[in-house]
């Protein structure tokens, strides 16, 4: 029997302006609830519909300050 192998990715894409303000180059791509189940059990034969979620991305507002 196989160790469970806890993982995950990031996938990541351009800035959001406040991100790229605050001094970093890529920001987490947040994708809608409603595309999980596609991202997650994705056809094969048919990847631009992945492509098309990461299209259809949110664009969350964020916010920082300075810890110290």
């Amino acid at each position: 029997m196989l160790p469970d192998l806890d993982s995950f990715a990031a996938i990541t894409d351009e800035p959001e302006p406040e991100v790229a303000a605050a001094g970093h180059d890529r920001t987490i791509i947040n994708i809608r609830p409603e595309h999980l189940d596609a991202w997650l059990s994705p056809d094969p034969a048919n990847l631009a519909a992945l492509y098309a979620i990461f299209d259809d991305k949110r664009h969350p507002y964020y916010e920082h300050e300075l810890a110290a």
